[in-house]
């Protein structure tokens, strides 16, 4: 026989007036987290996407959903954007560039593209946590999140993610201004096909 477990009141300190102080949190933590971030690293990243005939990205979980919408994000600037593992996906030559997100740097699958990529002298660039992996030796550029874990609550796990989102984004803002395009030419090219 099941039992219903019994409705358990939240602590005082855990109301919803309260939880605020969860987004602060967070908020103060990414602010550490943003403390690291290199811009030199990703004005040079972002230019190879921009001097590339075509731009392919991959990563696996919670990375995934980030960089597909960064390849969007590309799209819409009138770059060719590719997520490794869709069916319209082309095949990676010489003179384009391939993006991936892997906190360890060393996820099989990830491997696997990035050794193919580097057979066809593709340009490789990683995102990662990890300081040596298999896919940065195979990489030109790597840009590693790093920030000072002494002052947050948790490990940089937990807000690498948030991190590497914050890097896409800087990547678009500066690929539009160097482009010259409006927020209003960015909408115009969004999917209307619904």
């Amino acid at each position: 026989m099941s039992t219903k477990p019994e409705s358990v009141q939240a602590p005082a300190h855990l109301t919803y007036r309260a939880r605020e102080k969860f987004h602060e949190e967070r908020i103060r933590c990414m602010r550490i987290v943003a403390e690291g971030m290199n811009d030199e690293m990703l004005v040079k990243i972002a230019d190879k996407i921009d001097q590339a005939n075509n731009v392919f990205v991959a990563a696996l979980g919670r990375s995934r959903l980030n960089i597909m919408a960064f390849a969007t994000r590309l799209m819409q600037m009138g770059i060719s954007a590719h997520v490794v593992g869709d069916n319209s996906t082309p095949s990676i030559h010489r003179g384009d560039l391939f993006i991936i997100g892997s906190s360890s740097g060393k996820t099989s699958s990830l491997v696997e593209f990035a050794k193919k990529a580097k057979a066809v002298n593709a340009e490789i660039v990683l995102f990662t946590e990890a300081e040596t992996s298999p896919i940065g030796d195979l990489s030109s550029l790597v840009y590693r999140m790093e920030a000072d874990e002494s002052r947050l609550p948790d490990q940089l796990g937990w807000y690498s993610e948030y991190g590497i989102n914050l890097c896409y984004e800087c990547i678009v803002m500066y690929l539009m201004k160097k482009r010259g395009l409006s927020k209003e030419k960015m909408e115009s090219e969004l999917a209307n096909l619904y």
